[in-house]
């Protein structure tokens, strides 16, 4: 378990009902992020228990009733999710005195684990996932063959799922982009003569027919600084594209771009910085020949792909690429040529135009999952091994 140094500070004050316990939770990457509520146990000099309370996580205070005045105590608190301990902490001893009541801080130790939560009423594959108010949406997807409209939004304070609103037309396989304002935009994933994309929001979805097959799969889309989104590859009928198109006003426009430089599939769409015109990377992916090796970038200024000159070591699909706060790149697993997982991770230098590899999974990987941490670090969930396996575990 690894030490979290005054993660959390618990004022203590005493008074003849008992004391009170002030919830101080510093924001971030802290090891109550996550956890529904607070266990606290008061302690006596002996290690027996005084006290207990439980309350919410976001509560601002949690009461110890009927607690003498005393010298030696201690404070333990866990921190939970459900029947799940996410976070251990514990005091220094300290002296309850009415007259001067002391701040204690706590030491956490995570217990580095998943917490169990309630699944979707659903089981979907396929389906496109995004951050939707304080929790997320799964919306779309296929269930025994058939593609879905429907979506769920997971609230994280109940831990269930819902109903959320649903898709204009089904998809599976579709892309997310969020526009901002709570607005996301679907992209793909639908039946020929459909909406080829919609503008989804908590009261109403906009489809619109735009100018991009609804076919698409396979494809990427990232949004630029400027807000726009650049929608890249893919597959149509089976066969990669070399198609991009540019997405404005929320959909309502859509124009085709100078077509990339190789035709792939299950490929990356990632931006180097949020300033109007940070070039946008596409990495790996396949053509008809295999995975791509070379690297391409896209000019917001002149609204067209070039070469940058930078190609992986290891040609790959189905990996992920992270933006860094440092501005780099993170490539992580994917199928090589032969379709098997690759461990070896890559750093993508867009200033230096180079790429490098640097540190290897535990297991080789692919169709996972990446998502940056407030505390800079990447999490890596699921995917498959090369045995076809669905992973359950996580770097």
């Amino acid at each position: 378990m690894r030490a979290a140094a005054l993660a959390c500070v618990f004022v203590v004050g005493c008074s003849s009902a008992g004391i009170e316990v002030q919830l101080r939770v510093p924001s971030g990457d802290h090891p109550l992020a996550g956890a529904d509520a607070v266990a606290v146990t008061l302690r006596d000099g002996s290690g027996q228990p005084l006290a207990f309370a439980r309350g919410a996580a976001t509560a601002g205070s949690i009461d110890l009733p009927h607690v003498p005045g005393g010298a030696g105590y201690t404070l333990e608190v866990d921190a939970r999710f459900g029947a799940d301990v996410l976070a251990r902490g514990r005091s220094c001893g300290f002296d309850v005195d009415a007259a001067r009541p002391p701040t204690v801080p706590i030491w956490f130790s995570r217990i580095g684990r998943f917490a169990a939560t309630s699944g979707p009423d659903v089981a979907r594959t396929d389906a496109v996932t995004f951050a939707w108010g304080a929790g997320a949406l799964v919306a779309g997807g296929s269930n025994a063959g058939a593609a879905l409209a429907t979506t769920e939004s997971y609230d994280p304070a109940a831990a269930r799922f819902g109903a959320g609103p649903s898709l204009s037309t089904p998809r599976s396989g579709a892309r997310a982009v969020a526009l901002g304002d709570g607005v996301v935009l679907v992209i793909g994933g639908a039946v020929k003569g459909a909406p080829a994309l919609e503008a989804l929001s908590a009261t109403h979805t906009t489809p619109e027919p735009a100018g991009l097959a609804p076919e698409l799969v396979e494809h990427a889309a990232a949004k630029t600084g400027a807000g726009s989104v650049v929608v890249a590859g893919g597959r149509i009928d089976g066969l990669p594209t070399d198609g991009a198109w540019i997405v404005t006003q929320a959909g309502a426009s859509v124009e085709p771009l100078p077509p990339l430089a190789h035709a792939r599939a299950r490929l990356t769409l990632t931006s180097a910085g949020d300033d109007p015109f940070a070039p946008l990377f596409v990495i790996g992916g396949v053509d008809a020949q295999g995975p791509v090796a070379e690297i391409e970038a896209f000019d917001p200024a002149t609204e067209a792909f070039f070469l940058p000159g930078i190609a992986l070591g290891t040609p790959r699909s189905d990996h992920t690429v992270t933006r860094l706060p440092s501005g780099l790149l993170l490539v992580v697993g994917g199928f090589d040529a032969d379709g098997a997982p690759i461990a070896l991770a890559e750093i993508v230098d867009p200033a230096g135009r180079a790429a490098r590899p640097v540190a290897s999974l535990r297991t080789a990987r692919a169709q996972h999952a990446a998502t940056l941490l407030p505390s800079g670090r990447v999490l890596i969930t699921g995917g498959v091994d090369a045995t076809g396996t669905p992973l359950a575990d996580a770097e």
